[in-house]
């Protein structure tokens, strides 16, 4: 005998809105589920994904910069072979979650970074979306002996702890004052992904 009878409806109507019920409290409790533990992971695996796309396109710019021929200033004549000189970052803050860098909802916005700045001018590249990142740029040396570093670091939770990506390249030890190479793909490291 069922728990509760309607008059005039048979016991299999009862049953079947029961069962709908039961199926769509599982459907609910699965979103629930889904939104509590996968969202936060989706969302972690996007802003990742943004640090590698974007050290991705500094690389790359920093490899042009070094293989194409530019003249010296104070000499007229061909410059040696090297990454853009220096060190610059996004901004001094140190994650978006910062106020005076972010968006309120712990990304970085572009427009309160400059980014008129000789380095990211040399290498011909800008955010223009809110980010997650703070990026920075380390270059040094000529010929052989010139290496890059391109960082991300991201505290993606606003806890204090932090998730790096970082890319090292290097110039061909073959590199000429007439000839610039780079031979090998920069090396990656990751210090704390899961952050």
């Amino acid at each position: 005998m069922p728990l509760l009878s309607l008059p005039g409806h048979h016991d299999g109507v009862f049953l079947a809105v029961q069962t709908q019920l039961i199926a769509t409290a599982i459907v609910v409790a699965a979103a629930a589920l889904t939104a509590t533990v996968g969202v936060p992971r989706l969302l972690q695996r996007q802003h990742q994904d943004e640090a590698l796309r974007e050290l991705a396109r500094l690389s790359k710019a920093a490899s042009v910069y070094f293989v194409k021929p530019k003249l010296d200033a104070k000499t007229s004549m061909r410059a040696l072979c090297a990454f853009p000189p220096g060190e610059i970052r996004t901004t001094l803050a140190k994650s978006c979650c910062d106020p005076k860098v972010s968006d309120g909802e712990g990304l970085c916005d572009p427009g309160k970074i400059e980014w008129n700045r000789t380095l990211w001018g040399a290498l011909k590249w800008k955010l223009s979306e809110p980010h997650a990142f703070i990026y920075e740029y380390k270059g040094v040396g000529e010929l052989g002996a010139a290496t890059f570093t391109v960082s991300a670091y991201g505290d993606l939770d606003c806890d204090g702890q932090y998730a790096t990506f970082r890319y090292t390249g290097r110039a061909s030890a073959q590199s000429r004052p007439d000839d610039c190479l780079i031979t090998e793909a920069p090396v990656f490291e990751a210090i704390n992904p899961g952050e």
